[in-house]
């Protein structure tokens, strides 16, 4: 995002904050603003007169009440009918702060139910879940229809995962939103680890840790990156040894694989 929309971003995001304020949240809250994101991913023109600064915000609001107003939280309309008063760089920047703005909500109420770290490690066993079963990975990914794939993912999570598991891994298959479901996925992850004020590692490891590995890891690589740091492990026996370890775009790589790939390339050179 361009500076314009970063700042329009935080000021919607601190609109949820007053919103969820408080220790008992509404999940409806997320779960409206989620479905005003599914309305705008497949209507282009909708979504380009909501952020066109052009519009006038009355005008915007009135279309949002029109559309919305009698069927999802009287909340969530509000802050959509704030966000689209702000500047947007892009149209997709405007449908992207509402998004992030949904699943922060759905996060807060997760937290006030004392379940949001539970809620983003079945997301992310999920969406790996997604990667190693690529029918699955094509069913999800496919043009077919939104209702299809958010009954696919009810009958996969069953009702043993968190309800707020659900609405996000549905809003993810059924609205990707033009990237893959598990980047969606990541990307959800990514936003309930901020709301613990927390950063994802993602960690690659030849053979599962014992949990006195895992703490002494998240240790040293919190203390390394100067924040705290949550580790989503993956047991990959292609790395052979070592571990690989992910935070945002940084790669960090000691596995014997990769340092054999490395030695095959300088003996090709």
């Amino acid at each position: 995002m361009l500076q314009s929309s970063r700042m329009s971003l935080q000021q919607v995001l601190a609109h949820v904050d007053r919103a969820v304020a408080g220790t008992s949240v509404d999940e409806a809250v997320g779960e409206g603003l989620l479905s005003i994101v599914g309305v705008l991913a497949d209507d282009v023109s909708l979504r380009k007169t909501l952020a066109d600064a052009a519009v006038d915000p009355t005008a915007k609001g009135a279309v949002l009440d029109r559309l919305f107003g009698t069927r999802i939280n009287g909340v969530s309309v509000e802050i959509a009918r704030s966000a689209a008063g702000h500047h947007w760089a892009r149209t997709q920047d405007f449908v992207t702060a509402l998004e992030v703005a949904g699943v922060t909500a759905v996060a807060a109420s997760a937290q006030a139910q004392s379940r949001l770290g539970r809620v983003e490690e079945e997301l992310f066993r999920f969406a790996r879940t997604i990667e190693t079963h690529h029918e699955l990975g094509w069913a999800l990914g496919s043009d077919g229809p939104a209702d299809a794939k958010r009954a696919l993912v009810r009958d996969l999570l069953g009702s043993t995962a968190a309800q707020e598991t659900l609405l996000l891994a549905q809003q993810a298959a059924a609205h990707p939103r033009g990237i893959r479901v598990t980047e969606a996925l990541d990307n959800y992850g990514e936003v309930l680890a901020a709301r613990q004020r927390r950063s994802v590692a993602e960690v690659v490891v030849a053979r599962p840790l014992t949990p006195q590995q895992q703490e002494r890891l998240t240790q040293s690589l919190s203390r390394s990156y100067g924040r705290e740091l949550v580790l989503h492990v993956q047991v990959d026996p292609d790395v052979v040894g070592g571990v690989r370890v992910q935070v945002g775009d940084e790669v960090m790589s000691g596995t014997i694989a990769d340092r054999l790939s490395d030695v095959r390339r300088r003996l090709t050179s």
